[in-house]
């Protein structure tokens, strides 16, 4: 098993399950894992190789196993010196509430810390603001609102 250090202050919260998970800080994972788990969660279908350049790119990947499966996942982009923007964090449905969540954002964060980000934003879906808040996260103070161009495609 692979905890952090960090994350061992939190042990009397931690679930047996936690002895049995292996962390990857690996960003060749296999872009299929990735789809997998995040249709778990309802997410739309992503091309394969549009994944593994996205992992590629990304600045810190997470992801967590037990018995040879993905059940936690998370990546982060940035300029790797003075910001990054935390990704793709999921849990595998029937893993949820026990902790895999946590420790997959104490290790991401743990990594971005270890690289010297000071400043680590992140996109949540509705209703998931109170899990990022134990990480310390906010909405921005002074009031600043994130936006969002997504592009029409090619013709």
């Amino acid at each position: 098993m692979v905890l952090s250090s960090i994350f061992k202050k939190f042990d009397d919260k931690n679930g047996p399950l936690l002895n049995e998970v292996q962390v990857s800080r690996d960003k060749s994972v296999n872009p299929e894992d990735v789809q997998d788990i995040c249709q778990s969660v309802g997410w739309s279908w992503r091309e394969p190789e549009l994944i593994r350049k996205a992992l590629k790119n990304s600045v810190a990947v997470i992801s967590v196993w037990h018995n040879g499966s993905m059940v936690g996942f998370a990546r982060a982009t940035g300029d790797q010196v003075f910001n990054a923007t935390i990704w793709d964090m999921a849990v595998r449905p029937s893993y949820q509430g026990q902790g895999i969540g946590r420790l997959v954002m104490f290790e991401i964060l743990r990594h971005l810390e270890d690289d010297g980000i000071p400043l680590v934003t992140l996109y949540a879906d509705p209703g998931t603001d109170g899990f990022y808040r134990k990480f310390g996260f906010l909405s921005d103070p002074s009031g600043v609102r994130g936006m969002f161009r997504e592009s029409l495609g090619k013709d």
